[in-house]
């Protein structure tokens, strides 16, 4: 019976693999739409991608949560299970989800095979893709712009001015950006 540790460490190794040149970033635990949900691991590079872990030990009790929070935030979605959940799973998530389905093999080693990949999903909303920065950061990119009068707004009036503003490409590209280089992070 897998756990999620023991999924983790067999995804994030096959993120790593695939990603060898690439200029990119693994988040684990990134708490996405304001904290409505936090997904396990997050691939940041030319897109932003979220990783769901359900071992054999999980429930699927908070998917429908998961799902709407994952929905409006990242270009490709990926949901690797428990052979608990592989004959399920298919009919829980959105047809755009990729699907992986970890097992330990013969030796003792965990392997994630893709049981259908993920493609790009057509519904990301430029508020839940703000909810990923910092004040900081929001302010920057509106300054970027030449928009004034914005230093005594709260984080929350900065992202409506942007949403306003700015196009959800800009600020899908300046986020994964920022998630790239952060400092000062939990993830450093």
């Amino acid at each position: 019976m897998l756990r999620d540790k023991d999924i983790r460490i067999a995804l994030i190794e096959e993120i790593n693999n695939l990603n060898i040149g690439n200029n990119y970033r693994i988040v684990e635990e990134l708490s996405v739409c304001d904290g409505e949900a936090r997904v396990d691991v997050a691939l940041i590079n030319g897109k932003l991608c979220g990783y769901e872990i359900k071992s054999d030990r999980d429930t699927l009790e908070r998917l429908p949560g998961q799902i709407n929070a994952y929905n409006t935030t990242f270009d490709k979605v990926t949901i690797v299970v428990g052979e608990k959940f592989e004959k399920s799973i298919i009919h829980e998530v959105p047809e755009w989800w990729g699907i992986g389905v970890a097992h330990e093999n013969n030796h003792g080693i965990i392997d994630i095979y893709n049981l259908r990949p993920a493609t790009f999903n057509a519904n990301i909303q430029a508020k839940s893709v703000l909810e990923l920065l910092w004040k900081d950061e929001i302010l920057i990119l509106l300054k970027s712009k030449g928009i004034k009068g914005l230093s005594n707004k709260n984080r929350r009036k900065l992202r409506d001015i942007a949403i306003k503003a700015i196009p959800l490409n800009e600020i899908k590209d300046y986020t994964r950006e920022i998630l790239k280089t952060r400092e000062g992070w939990r993830a450093d």
